[in-house]
């Protein structure tokens, strides 16, 4: 039998990141995408500098439910506090921008690794990737 096509959803390029405390999202941000709503992130995003991003959200079936689960991936010099629940605002080429993380578990899972610098003069960087996993991991937003 034939697997059925798995949707993938590749952002077409970024040119903003940001950060926001998840704690401070309003609730219920999953549902209204579910539900087919623009959410809006209304809490201070902070932006963060980047190179060579990456976002992709990747669908399929487990246990009869659909589930999403979508990875940023992103070099920064900034350093991200991680003690907090993490979420990001991502804005693609086209305008569109994208909320990763939501005011309820599960949070999004954020690992640094940290890169130094050839000795030719590149800057140490941190390596950022994000993985968040849900029925809607990857919600169209306004902020």
């Amino acid at each position: 039998m034939k697997s059925p096509l798995v949707p993938t959803l590749s952002l077409p390029g970024i040119r903003f990141i940001g950060v926001v405390d998840c704690e401070k999202l309003q609730p219920g941000l999953r549902e209204a995408s579910l539900a087919g709503l623009i959410v809006a992130a209304h809490t201070a995003v902070e932006e963060v500098p980047f190179v060579n991003a990456t976002v992709e959200a990747v669908g399929e079936c487990s246990r009869g439910a659909p589930v999403e689960t979508a990875t940023l991936k992103f070099r920064t010099s900034k350093f991200l506090r991680i003690e907090i629940q993490l979420g990001f605002v991502v804005t693609d080429i086209t305008g569109q921008s994208w909320l990763i993380g939501a005011a309820e578990p599960p949070f999004p899972k954020v690992s640094l690794t940290r890169k130094t610098g050839l000795p030719g003069g590149d800057p140490a960087v941190w390596e950022i990737e994000v993985k968040a996993v849900g029925q809607r991991a990857l919600l169209p937003c306004v902020f």
